[in-house]
């Protein structure tokens, strides 16, 4: 067994670019086509990709034929392609997805190891990877992996580039931003913006010479060359409306105002990051503290710490908050905790503070199940499947495992058994029970219960999944009258409906309800009926 596992290890140390690699693509892509498109957001990117394809109007981005402004179209170019290799499916809308995380642990993994060593870089790829809620955001298909991927890479191509003064760094910096301009707009040049000039003042070197070392005229040429010909051109052909939707509506009312009920009090952020990168988030603070004195003599790690504490005051500021908002720091604050653990936790040395993180840890790891139990329980159409939540014990026995081992003082085997808990608990959640409890969402039902040639309207608003996994864009009538002349002409048409306004519903009463189903965690109801 010594044998094989010394094997393994010279493998790695001689193959490891590969083996990164190999294990994040596994990670990041595991199960994604075993369970539907169903939450609003993956629909509503999705189908906008699914439509640019079939108009093969690349350029204006459109939901159920109306415009869409929400997003640049990066990302729907990149689920097109997927639709074109794997077909129109739930598969083919996650593939780049997982394949931009992917590249996001890999580049992550290669600059810690340049800069802090490979144990320190292994550490980061392992909380990385076992940091469910960031694994889960490269399963789905919505624009933040690609954003992730390119700040990412544009912040430590900046960095190399900063150190090494080599141009290859410099254009691969201003490329990535370009690249995020088209991928979620002016956020992706906001953050570099923010944190470049503070690095630059911590290190004392923020003047005018090394501004001008950064080449930003070359860097506004690149810019522009990149994202300015498509924000172009979907100027000119939606007469600016998709200009004035997604900078004004999107982007401005977004930092300004809370946006469609996302909002919450300033430590709001703090807690997504919390969650966002458990298990090893049980040992932020501390991790932040150690990573702030080690970064006065370590540049690496400063720059670091500043890219995590400046977006995460970036977004707890702003009026908006989504967990998704901070995660293009992650890779960043993996690196803080990566070498406060690798420093403290893996070479051995007690601390009070580690010990009631792994309290912590363990509580958080019991209260999981239970919390899982209490949710489905709440759901009516999921009461059968709520044993489900069991597989959540997975985090229970990974929190118990860690703090016995660190009692015994066997401290890389208590990491282990942290890492490894979490991570079977993502690919059981990824290839059991999404697909188990999505059979219960509005869609799924919709699907097994209609032909699949049948004629469907809807009336005032439906679950914006129907169109991505209907394959069609859906006619939305406003009135009985419009739902008589249509039945009139399609007698065995189906009226699709989300409306939760009683007096609406109560219009429909001349029809027959043939599906009701209550939506997954959400507090509308899909009803179809018939003539």
């Amino acid at each position: 067994m010594n044998s094989i596992f010394l094997g393994l290890m010279d493998f790695f140390k001689k193959y490891d670019g590969l083996t990164v690699f190999v294990v994040s693509v596994l990670v990041c892509t595991s199960f994604i086509g075993f369970y539907p498109i169903y939450i609003l957001d993956e629909a509503r990117n999705s189908e906008a990709a699914r439509e640019m394809l079939v108009s093969e109007n690349y350029v204006v981005p459109f939901f159920n034929g109306q415009l869409r402004t929400d997003k640049p179209p990066l990302h729907y170019f990149f689920m097109v392609l997927g639709y074109k290799f794997f077909g129109v499916n739930a598969f083919g809308a996650r593939f780049f997805s997982g394949i931009f995380g992917t590249l996001t642990f890999c580049i992550s993994y290669l600059n810690v190891k340049r800069w802090l060593g490979q144990q320190t870089a292994i550490a980061t790829l392992v909380i990385l990877l076992s940091s469910l809620f960031l694994v889960q955001e490269f399963h789905l298909a919505v624009p933040d992996p690609y954003l992730i991927f390119f700040v990412t890479i544009s912040l430590f191509s900046f960095f190399n580039y900063y150190k090494l003064g080599k141009l290859g760094w410099l254009l691969t910096f201003y490329a990535a931003i370009g690249f995020g301009l088209l991928t979620k707009g002016p956020v992706a040049l906001v953050l570099p913006g923010l944190i470049i000039p503070i690095f630059l003042a911590f290190q004392r070197d923020f003047s005018l010479a090394s501004i001008l070392r950064l080449k930003p005229f070359l860097g506004l040429v690149i810019l522009l060359a990149i994202a300015g010909p498509w924000y172009y051109l979907v100027h000119i052909q939606t007469n600016g409306e998709w200009t004035q939707g997604f900078f004004l509506d999107h982007n401005i009312s977004r930092f300004g105002s809370e946006k469609e009920g996302h909002g919450g009090f300033f430590f709001t952020t703090p807690l997504y990051v919390l969650l966002g990168l458990l298990p090893f988030s049980a040992f932020l603070v501390q991790a932040f503290v150690h990573g702030w004195k080690a970064g006065k003599g370590n540049d690496f790690l400063l720059f670091s710490f500043l890219v995590g504490f400046i977006t995460l005051l970036f977004f707890s500021i702003s009026s908006t908050k989504l967990p998704n908002y901070p995660m293009p720091s992650y890779p960043f604050v993996a690196v803080i905790l990566a070498y406060y653990l690798n420093k403290i936790f893996l070479n051995g040395e007690k601390r009070k503070s580690v010990y009631w993180s792994l309290i912590a840890l363990m509580i958080i790891g019991i209260a999981l199940p239970i919390g899982g139990w209490i949710g489905l329980s709440l759901e009516k159409q999921l009461v059968s499947v709520r044993y489900l939540s069991l597989v959540l014990i997975l985090t229970t026995l990974a929190g118990i495992l860690g703090f016995y081992f660190y009692q015994k003082n066997n401290f890389k085997l208590a990491f282990k058994s942290i890492a490894v808990g979490w991570i079977l608990t993502g690919l059981v959640l990824f290839g059991f029970v999404y697909p188990t409890l999505t059979k219960q969402s509005p869609v799924a039902r919709a699907l097994e219960e209609l032909p699949s040639n049948a004629q469907m309207v809807a009336f005032k608003r439906f679950d914006s999944a129907f169109p991505i996994n209907f394959q069609r864009t859906f006619p939305v009538l406003d009135s009985m009258e419009e739902i008589k002349m249509y039945l009139e002409e399609h007698p065995d048409a189906f009226i699709i409906t989300n409306t939760r306004n009683k007096d609406e519903l109560k219009q429909l009463e001349s029809l027959h309800l043939i599906l009701e189903q209550k939506a997954l965690f959400e507090n509308h109801t899909t009803r179809i009926y018939t003539k």
